[in-house]
């Protein structure tokens, strides 16, 4: 016979509301350590988009890290204007985080859909957008 432990963390309200605090912080200072490291060290090396290279044609990940560079900038028209994905997902993000600020206080809402069509929904959307950016 197995022993199992069962381990989960339980962390008290304040703790919760302590790390929510921290979160965003943390997580910026991530990213903008690493844009620095990404754009000293791995940039260079990064080869151009093949199909752009071949067609003139923008693939749907076309300008993300542009994306990215120009919101760490705080630039969100240009960020936008390199790949309205990165907003979308920062967006995303920034919804997770409200829900679980929710959770947190006692009153639980849900900000993002969980429906099964959602993804799919998210991926159709993501291809019309790569349709459409080569069309404008």
């Amino acid at each position: 016979m197995r022993f199992q432990m069962k381990s989960k963390l339980i962390l008290k309200k304040w703790q919760k509301i302590v790390l929510l605090c921290i979160l965003p912080v943390a997580a910026a200072g991530l990213l903008l350590l690493l844009k620095q490291l990404y754009a000293a060290y791995i940039m260079p090396y990064v080869p151009p988009c093949v199909l752009r290279t071949l067609t003139g044609l923008q693939c749907p990940s076309c300008g993300m890290t542009h994306s990215v560079f120009a919101l760490t900038r705080l630039d969100l028209a240009e960020s936008v204007r390199q790949n309205l994905m990165i907003p979308l997902a920062v967006l995303g993000v920034l919804l997770r985080y409200a829900e679980l600020w929710t959770e947190v206080l006692g009153k639980p809402k849900r900000l993002i859909p969980r429906g099964r069509l959602f993804w799919p929904g998210v991926l159709a959307f993501w291809l019309g957008y790569a349709v459409l950016r080569n069309l404008l």
